[in-house]
C-alpha cells in the first residue's frame, strides 16, 4: 500500500510530466476582447444603483436611458489596477468633446468596493473630472460579471449592452468608433476598416524584431531562457510596441524570479492589447508570488470561463491550489491540463 508521502511524491511526478507536455506543445490562443461575463451585446443591463463619490446622491442605471451612455469600471485593489485605472479615465476624458456632442453620458464607477478615501485619492491622481461613483455592495461586479478591470461598458438609449471595451492602445478610436455605430454615424465595417488599415510592406525593423522572436520561441522551447530573454529583448529594443514579445518576456522574467522586470514588461503588453492571454496568465501568477493567491486565482478562473480548453490555464490553477493545499481540486486541474496537452499533441 503507497504512502501518504508516497503519493505526494508520485503526485508531483505527475505534475512535473504535465508541466513538460504543457510548455512543450500548448500555445495559448487569445481572449475574447468582451470584458464582462455574465451578459453580452444586446442584453439591457440589469437595474443597478451607485453612490456619488462627491455628494453622496443616488444614480441608476435605468436613469440613464434616453440617450446612450458609457460607462468605466475600475478598481484599485492593486497597484497595477490603479494604474491601468487612471490611463483609462485619461483615455476617455480625451474624448468627452466628442462624447458631450453626441449627448454620450459618461460616469466612473469603483466596482471592486474600495475605501473612499482611496476612491478620491486616485480621482485626485488622475486629475480628470468626470462623474465618480461607488458600487459599495459590488453587485455590478457580480450582475455584469466584471472580468477585466478596468473595462468600459458602452449603453445605448433603451439601456442595452451595445460592447465592453477593455484599455489598449487604440481605446480612444475604438470608443469613438463603437459610439458612430451605435449612433448610425457609421457601419461596423467601416469602423473595423479604419481602425486597420490595410496591410503595407512591414518595415525592416519590424521585420527584424519579428525574427528575433521567433528566435526567442525556439530557444524557450529548448530550455535555453537566458538566450532566449536576450532574444526578446532585441525585439522589443526594435519594436517597443510588439505585443506578443513583451508579454513573453515578462513570463520568462517571471521564471527566472525576476518579479520587477517581469511587471514593467507585462504592463506594457497590457496597455498594448489587454487581451493577450499569456500576458493575463503571467500577471495573475506574480500577484501569486506576491501574496495575492486567492486573487490570482479569481482572475484565472474568470480568464477560464472563455478560455476552458487551455491547458497552461489549468495547470497554473492548479499550482495555486496546490500551495493552498487543497490537494484533490489541484489534481482535478492538473488531470485537466494534462488531457489537453495529450490532445494536443495527438492532433499535432
Amino acid at each position: 500500500m503507497m504512502t501518504q508521502s508516497g503519493k505526494k511524491i508520485s503526485s508531483r511526478l505527475f505534475f512535473l510530466v504535465v508541466f513538460s507536455l504543457i510548455f512543450l506543445i500548448c500555445g495559448a490562443s487569445q481572449a475574447s476582447s468582451f470584458p464582462f461575463r455574465a451578459v453580452a451585446p444586446g442584453d439591457t443591463v440589469p437595474s443597478l444603483s451607485f453612490t456619488g463619490v462627491a455628494d453622496g446622491a443616488t444614480l441608476t442605471t435605468d436613469s440613464l436611458k434616453g440617450n446612450g451612455s458609457a460607462i468605466v469600471f475600475w478598481g484599485a485593489d492593486v497597484e497595477t489596477k490603479k494604474k491601468r485605472s487612471i490611463k483609462t479615465f485619461k483615455a476617455t476624458e480625451e474624448v468627452m468633446s466628442f462624447l458631450d456632442e453626441r449627448k454620450v453620458k459618461v460616469i466612473l464607477v469603483n466596482a471592486q468596493g474600495d475605501a473612499k478615501d482611496v476612491i478620491q485619492g486616485v480621482m485626485t491622481e488622475s486629475g480628470v473630472t468626470i462623474p465618480s461613483y461607488m458600487d459599495d455592495t459590488q453587485k455590478a461586479y457580480g450582475d455584469l460579471g466584471i472580468f477585466v478591470v478596468p473595462s468600459l461598458m458602452l449603453m445605448d438609449k433603451d439601456g442595452k449592452i451595445v460592447t465592453g471595451l477593455g484599455y489598449s492602445g487604440d481605446f480612444t478610436d475604438r470608443l469613438k468608433g463603437e459610439v458612430q455605430v451605435m449612433l448610425g454615424e457609421k457601419t461596423r465595417e467601416e469602423m473595423e476598416k479604419e481602425l486597420r488599415p490595410e496591410m503595407k510592406e512591414k518595415p525592416v525593423e519590424q521585420k527584424e524584431a519579428e525574427r528575433h522572436l521567433n528566435m526567442a520561441i525556439v530557444m524557450k522551447k529548448r530550455g535555453q531562457i537566458d538566450s532566449a530573454i536576450n532574444e526578446l529583448n532585441k525585439a522589443v529594443k526594435l519594436e517597443p510596441d510588439m505585443v506578443e514579445a513583451q508579454g513573453q518576456l515578462g513570463c520568462l522574467y517571471l521564471d527566472e524570479g525576476k518579479i520587477e522586470e517581469a511587471k514593467k514588461a507585462l504592463d506594457k503588453s497590457y496597455e498594448l492589447d489587454p487581451d493577450y492571454l499569456p500576458a493575463n496568465i503571467c500577471d495573475a501568477r506574480v500577484r501569486a508570488e506576491e501574496g495575492e493567491i486567492e486573487d490570482a486565482l479569481g482572475d484565472l478562473k474568470a480568464l477560464l470561463f472563455r478560455n476552458s480548453r487551455n491547458a497552461e490555464l489549468h495547470y497554473i490553477v492548479g499550482t495555486l491550489l496546490e500551495k493552498q493545499e487543497k490537494f484533490a481540486e489541484a489534481a482535478k486541474e492538473y488531470r485537466k491540463a494534462f488531457e489537453l496537452s495529450s490532445k494536443h499533441a495527438e492532433f499535432n
